[in-house]
C-alpha cells in the first residue's frame, strides 16, 4: 500500500547493506526497508536519506510484511 506525502524522521542503516530502517511520518514504529537486495537497499535508503535531508516529503509503498519496498521523493 502506498503512503503518500510523508516526511522522514529517522533512517539508521547498519554496516551489513541490508540492515536499515526508516521511521516515517504518520507510521508506527520503525520500518525495516525490504533486504530484497544490496542495491534495492541502498537505493531505497538514499531516497529516504535525502529526502530527511533536504526535508522533501515521500511517497512510501508499505508491503504486507509491513517493510518498505520502494521510496519516491515528491
Amino acid at each position: 500500500m502506498w503512503h503518500n506525502n510523508k516526511l522522514v524522521s529517522y533512517v539508521y542503516a547498519h554496516v551489513n547493506t541490508r540492515y536499515a530502517f526508516a521511521v516515517i511520518e504518520g507510521m508506527s514504529g520503525w520500518k525495516r526497508i525490504a533486504p530484497t537486495s544490496d542495491d534495492g537497499v541502498s537505493n531505497v535508503l538514499d531516497t529516504l536519506a535525502t529526502a530527511k535531508a533536504s526535508g522533501r516529503r515521500v511517497n512510501v509503498y508499505l508491503a504486507s510484511d509491513d517493510q518498505i519496498q520502494a521510496a519516491v521523493m515528491v
